[in-house]
């Protein structure tokens, strides 16, 4: 498997380095950084859409093509992105059947691993699942490792007391917050196929919270570009909108100017939030 794109750190001392790996059903991706500095860049799509033993086998064939990612690292971060994921308010969270919550949205989650991360900022739990495979396959690796999801980082990966949506697109799915007034609403991950469809989630999203989308600003992250029937679909509804770039508290290698800096700066950005 090639990744997609990839930046190779020249040299790397692991003992002084942290590792952030990010997997969903869709790709993995992964930063390395180092002292505010940022020395390795790679993200794999899994275009076949595979099932969890592939994906599993997937993860193993990408830690072995590149030793570095087998060595000792002074701390590894594992950020899912799986989308059976429900916000649930602190005082709710002893009394209610995290089990049942969840799979009256997403289904039977039997076989799966419950998690749960407390958003201490916002006092919300995210509670989510994920396939246990996965994750015995990257604790094989990363024993140590310190687990999140990435809806419990994406409120902080923007700031604001506006009102706005941030979206973090890559191929066929996005991820979105809406914010109210500086106030978190909602977090969701949507597919879609056309850019039609991504229009109607989002403008459906303001809708549901009374947002009025002419007053609403659109965030974008990820594979998304200004001359691409997605944006030219959005700016119909949306007539804020802007990229947001690379974070300027890191330092980069010169190979991240050949590409938007808003590709990847959700990958930076949550990094920093972890």
């Amino acid at each position: 498997m090639d990744p997609s794109f990839q930046i190779q750190p020249r040299s790397l001392d692991c003992a002084n380095a942290s590792l952030y790996i990010e997997i969903s059903s869709q790709g993995l991706s992964y930063v390395i950084l180092s002292n505010g500095v940022a020395l390795a860049l790679t993200i794999y799509n899994f275009n076949d859409a595979p099932s969890v033993p592939q994906t599993a086998e997937y993860i193993q064939q990408i830690i072995a093509k590149q030793p570095f990612l087998q060595q000792q690292f002074n701390s590894v971060h594992i950020i899912y992105s799986y989308a059976a994921s429900v916000l649930l308010p602190q005082e709710f969270f002893d009394t209610t059947d995290h089990k049942a919550m969840l799979e009256l949205v997403y289904g039977n989650c039997n076989e799966q691993i419950m998690k749960s991360d407390y958003m201490q900022k916002y006092s919300i739990h995210n509670i989510y699942c994920i396939p246990p495979l996965i994750h015995q396959v990257l604790t094989r690796y990363y024993s140590a490792a310190e687990h999140t999801h990435h809806f419990s980082l994406m409120p902080d990966l923007v700031s604001g007391l506006d009102t706005y949506l941030y979206c973090i697109f890559s191929p066929g799915q996005m991820k979105a917050i809406l914010k109210k007034s500086g106030k978190l609403q909602a977090v969701q991950l949507f597919v879609y196929k056309t850019p039609q469809d991504a229009a109607y989630h989002l403008l459906n999203l303001c809708q549901s919270f009374d947002v009025n989308v002419k007053f609403c600003e659109l965030r974008l992250s990820g594979m998304i570009t200004e001359n691409s029937a997605l944006y030219k679909e959005l700016y119909k509804y949306f007539l804020q909108m802007q990229f947001v770039p690379l974070s300027s508290t890191l330092q980069y290698p010169k190979e991240i100017n050949n590409y938007p800096s808003h590709y990847f700066s959700h990958l930076f950005s949550a990094a920093a939030c972890v």
